[in-house]
C-alpha cells in the first residue's frame, strides 16, 4: 500500500511507487540497492484465513516456481532477478518495463490492427514455446500480464499462477471466487481439470482477440453464465481479425487437442505479420498458367530505411543489390522468343533460355495444387522429382520432367516444416509438426520408419553427403543426429537455446552448420560431436548453405540480409543488402557461382557470392517466400509462396 513507500524489502529493494495491483499481487517500482537499478517488486497476496500448514505450503511453493521462471531466459518473459522472504511473505523481484500493458494500450487506443496484433502474439508464441519445453505453465494469461515496451512484447507472472490455482485442494475457487481472470479461462480448466499447455494456447486466443476486436470472445454479468458461454457457445466470429481471424478460432477451440502447440503457432504467426512490400505501379497482372511468361528485372538499390541493416564486423563488406556503374545503370529489357532479358550495369547478367518448342520446364512454370505456404522444397538427387511440404498438410511430390510438370498423387498427408532427400535418392524424410521425423520409400512413398526424440516440431533436416547420417533441428532448441539405417538417435548437439532453424552438411561431411532463432550461426564438428564455431547475426537465423568448395557458408537473417562466412577463417566476408523483409531460405547453385535468396518480400535474388553483388530479381510471386532448391544440375531453381514456380536457368553468366 501507499504507506510501504519507502519500505526496505529482503535487505536490499527499496520500494518507491505503486504501479499496479490485483488478485494476485501489488507490483512496485523499487530500486536495487546493491546494483543500483530500477527494478520491479511482486508482492504476492495469499488468501485469507488459509491454515498455517497450507500457508507454509502456499510460500514454499510460490518461491519453488518463481526460481523456475527466473530460469526460463528468455526476451519474451519477464526476467526474475531475485525471490525472497519478507514478513513471511514472497517477494518477487523482475526487470522494470516501462511499457504498458497490452490492456493498457487497447483501453488507450481501442482495438489494433490486426498485423500488429499478430506481431505481438508471435513474440507471446516464441515465449511460451520456450516456457512449455521447460515445463513451465502460465495458468492465468491475459492482456493485463502482457507489457508491450516499443517493439518487444513480455509476459510477465510466469509459474505464479499455476501456484494460486493448485493450493490447498483448491483448483477453480478460493472462497467463492475464481482465481485467475475468467473471461481467458480454458473450457478444461473450468470443468475442474488439470491447466495444460493446451489451455495457454486458448488463453493466448482470447487475449489476442481482445486486442484486435476490442473486446473479449465471451462474457455476461455473472460467472455462470459466462462459463455457460466459455463451455458451450460457439466463437463470435472475429470482424477485425482479417488473416489472423482462422488462427483464433483454432486457438479458441473447443477440443484441446486442436489447437496449435506454441512453437508452430509462433512460426505461423511470424509469417502472418510482415507487411506486404511497397512496390511501384505495376499494370495488372495477366491471369497465371502453366509456361506464362515471368518476368526478370536487374536488381535495383532500394533505400532500407525501415529495415536498417546492422553494421556488418570490420572485416566484412556490406555489398548492395547491385554494383552500378558511374553515372547510374542503364537499362534494356529485350523480349526475346518468350522469355524477358534484363540487361544492367550490374557487373554481369542473366537470361532466359526459351526454345520454340516444348521444352520439358520453361520460365515461370506453376505448379499448381497447394493452397497454402509452402514451407519445404527439396530435389531428388536425379532431378526427377521435386518434394514440397505445405501448411495445408500435404507433401507433394511433382515430376518435374513431366511437359507440364504433372504431379503425382499426394498421397502424403501431414503438417512437415522440412524435407530432404536421401543422397541415393531412395528415402525422403520429413520433419513433422509434431516432432516426428517420418521416413518414407520415394519410389513407392511407403513409410518405412519414424524417428522420434524432438519435443516440438522439427524445423530443418539435412542428409550428409555419405547418407549415412541425418540431422535434424527444432522449435525445442535441440540439434540431434540420426542413423537413418538403424532409426537410431546418435547424437544430441547443444548449444543453441531457441529454435534450429536450419542445418546444413559441408561438402566433406565433416562439418555440419546450424543456424537459429538465438541470432546464431554454429560450425560443428561431426566427429567430435561439438561445436568449433559461433557466428553471431542482429537477428534470428532462418537458413544456411555451403557453397560447393565448403569454404563459404550463407545465412539468411530476418534483418532482410544474406551473410556470406569464411569457414576457414571463421569471419564475415560480406552482408548483401537488397531484400526488403525477412530472408526466409539460402541455396547455392552446384556449381557455386550462383546464390540465391527468398525472402518475404515476395521475391527471389540472384547473387554473385565471388564478386559479392547481385546479379537479378525473380520477381513474379504474389506472397511471402519460404522456401528454394536448385536442381542438381543447376538449370532450374525452384521458389514458393502458396504455388512451386520453376525457373529455367540454364544459361551461364558471361565472362566479365
Amino acid at each position: 500500500m501507499v504507506g510501504d513507500e519507502g519500505r526496505l524489502v529482503g535487505g536490499r529493494y527499496r520500494l518507491v511507487a505503486l504501479i499496479g495491483q490485483g488478485g494476485m499481487g501489488r507490483v512496485w517500482r523499487g530500486v536495487d540497492e546493491t546494483l543500483n537499478r530500477q527494478v520491479a517488486v511482486k508482492e504476492v497476496l495469499l488468501p485469507d484465513g488459509l491454515p498455517p500448514g497450507d500457508r507454509a505450503q502456499l510460500v514454499r511453493r510460490t518461491l519453488r516456481e518463481a526460481e523456475v521462471a527466473a530460469k526460463l531466459g528468455h526476451p519474451g518473459i519477464i526476467t526474475v532477478h531475485d525471490v525472497v522472504r519478507d514478513a513471511d511473505v514472497p517477494w518477487i523481484v523482475m526487470e522494470y518495463v516501462s511499457g504498458p500493458s497490452l490492456a493498457g494500450l487497447v483501453a488507450q487506443e481501442g482495438r489494433l490492427p490486426w498485423r500488429r496484433v499478430a506481431a505481438i502474439g508471435a513474440q507471446m508464441a516464441d515465449a511460451l514455446a520456450h516456457a512449455h519445453a521447460a515445463g513451465v505453465v502460465h495458468r492465468d494469461l491475459k492482456p493485463d500480464n502482457v507489457l508491450v515496451q516499443d517493439r518487444r512484447t513480455i509476459i510477465t507472472d510466469f509459474g505464479i499462477a499455476r501456484v494460486l490455482d493448485g493450493s490447498a485442494g483448491t483448483r477453480l475457487t478460493r472462497t467463492g471466487a475464481v482465481v485467475g481472470t475468467p473471461q481467458f479461462m480454458p473450457p478444461e480448466q473450468i470443468e475442474g481439470g488439470d491447466a495444460a499447455a493446451s489451455g495457454d494456447l486458448w488463453s493466448l486466443g482470447a487475449t489476442l482477440y481482445a486486442a484486435v476486436e476490442g473486446n473479449v470472445p465471451f462474457d455476461a454479468p455473472s460467472l455462470m453464465p459466462l462459463f455457460h458461454a466459455i463451455l458451450a457457445k460457439p466463437l463470435p466470429p472475429p470482424r477485425h481479425a482479417g488473416e489472423l481471424g482462422p488462427l483464433l478460432e483454432e486457438l479458441l477451440a473447443k477440443d484441446p487437442g486442436k489447437r496449435p502447440t506454441a512453437a508452430a503457432l509462433a512460426v505461423r504467426l511470424t509469417a502472418l505479420h510482415h507487411p506486404p512490400t511497397l512496390r511501384d505501379p505495376q499494370p495488372p497482372a495477366p491471369p497465371r498458367q502453366i509456361h506464362q511468361r515471368s518476368t526478370v528485372t536487374a536488381p535495383a538499390q532500394p533505400p532500407n530505411a525501415v529495415h536498417p541493416p546492422t553494421r556488418p564486423a570490420a572485416s566484412a563488406r556490406r555489398r548492395p543489390s547491385t554494383s552500378a556503374a558511374p553515372g547510374g545503370p542503364s537499362r534494356r529489357t529485350l523480349l526475346l522468343a518468350g522469355a524477358t532479358v534484363a540487361i544492367g550495369a550490374t557487373g554481369g547478367w542473366w537470361a532466359w533460355k526459351s526454345d520454340t518448342k516444348d521444352d520439358a520446364i520453361r520460365a515461370g512454370t506453376s505448379l499448381p495444387g497447394h493452397t497454402k505456404n509452402v514451407y519445404a522444397l527439396a530435389y531428388s538427387p536425379n532431378g526427377k522429382s521435386l518434394a514440397s511440404a505445405s501448411e495445408d498438410n500435404t507433401v507433394r511430390l511433382w515430376n518435374v520432367t513431366a511437359p507440364d510438370g504433372d504431379a503425382e498423387p499426394a498421397e502424403l498427408t501431414g503438417l512437415f516444416w522440412a524435407l530432404a532427400f536421401s543422397p541415393d535418392g531412395r528415402t525422403l524424410a520429413g520433419g513433422g509438426a509434431d516432432g516426428t521425423i517420418h521416413l518414407w520409400n520415394a519410389a513407392d512413398r511407403r513409410l518405412v520408419g519414424t524417428l522420434k526424440g524432438h519435443k516440438e516440431q522439427v524445423s530443418s533436416l539435412a542428409f550428409s553427403p555419405d547418407g549415412k547420417t541425418l540431422a535434424s533441428g527444432g522449435l525445442d532448441a535441440s540439434l540431434r543426429l540420426w542413423s537413418p539405417a538403424d532409426r537410431k538417435l546418435l547424437a544430441r548437439l547443444d548449444g543453441h537455446d531457441s529454435n534450429v532453424a536450419a542445418v546444413a552438411f559441408g561438402p566433406d561431411g565433416k562439418t555440419l552448420a546450424s543456424g537459429s532463432w538465438d541470432n546464431s550461426v554454429r560450425l560443428w564438428s561431426v566427429a567430435g560431436r561439438k561445436s568449433v564455431a559461433r557466428f553471431s547475426h542482429a537477428n534470428y537465423v532462418s537458413s544456411v548453405a555451403f557453397g560447393p568448395d565448403g569454404g563459404t557458408l550463407a545465412s539468411g537473417c530476418w534483418d532482410n540480409s544474406v551473410n556470406l562466412w569464411s569457414v576457414t577463417g571463421r569471419e564475415k566476408t560480406a552482408t548483401l543488402d537488397g531484400h526488403t523483409s525477412v530472408v526466409r531460405a539460402v541455396a547455392f547453385s552446384p556449381d557455386g557461382r550462383t546464390l540465391a535468396s527468398a525472402a518475404e518480400d515476395e521475391t527471389v535474388r540472384l547473387w554473385d557470392p565471388v564478386e559479392q553483388n547481385g546479379i537479378a530479381v525473380l520477381s513474379d510471386h504474389s506472397g511471402a517466400l519460404c522456401s528454394l532448391a536448385f536442381s542438381p544440375d543447376g538449370k532450374t531453381l525452384a521458389s514458393a509462396d502458396k504455388a512451386v514456380r520453376l525457373w529455367d536457368l540454364d544459361r551461364q553468366l558471361p565472362a566479365p
